[in-house]
C-alpha cells in the first residue's frame, strides 16, 4: 500500500484511520523514532554545501563566561575531523578494559597497564 503521489509507504495513522479505535495499540506508536525515520531527518538537515557529519552551529554566547577563543568540544571534534587524528587525551589515567591488551605485543601495550 503506497501513496500514488509518492513512493513512500503509508504511515501507521493512515493505515489505521478506517479501523475501529480498539484495534489501535498506543504502546506501539513508535514509528517516528524508528531508524529509517531518524536517518531521513538527519540526512535532510545536512544538505548544505559545506556540511560535514560533525559540523554544527554555536549558539550565542550570552553569558560571557567563555570567550570566543576558548576551544569547546565542538571545536575539538572539528580539529580531529580535519586532521584525521583522534585525540585520546580525554582517557589519560583511565583504566583500559580491553580484552586483547597483548594482541600487538609488549611494545604496543597501553601505558597504564603494567608489563608482564
Amino acid at each position: 500500500m503506497t501513496d500514488k503521489t509518492t513512493d513512500k509507504p503509508e504511515s501507521q495513522e493512515q493505515r489505521q484511520a478506517e479501523l475501529a479505535p480498539e484495534t489501535h495499540n498506543d504502546e506501539q506508536d513508535d514509528h517516528l523514532s524508528q531508524a529509517q525515520e531518524v536517518s531521513e531527518d538527519a540526512q535532510a538537515r545536512g544538505t548544505g554545501v559545506d556540511s560535514a557529519p560533525t559540523e554544527s552551529e554555536k549558539g550565542p554566547n550570552k553569558s560571557g563566561l567563555m570567550g570566543d577563543s576558548t576551544q569547546d568540544t565542538i571545536d575539538h571534534m572539528r580539529d580531529m575531523e580535519s586532521s584525521g587524528r583522534i585525540d585520546n587525551s580525554a582517557y589519560t589515567g583511565e583504566p583500559n578494559h580491553d580484552d586483547n591488551v597483548d594482541k600487538y605485543g609488549k611494545a604496543r601495550k597501553p601505558g597504564d597497564i603494567p608489563q608482564k
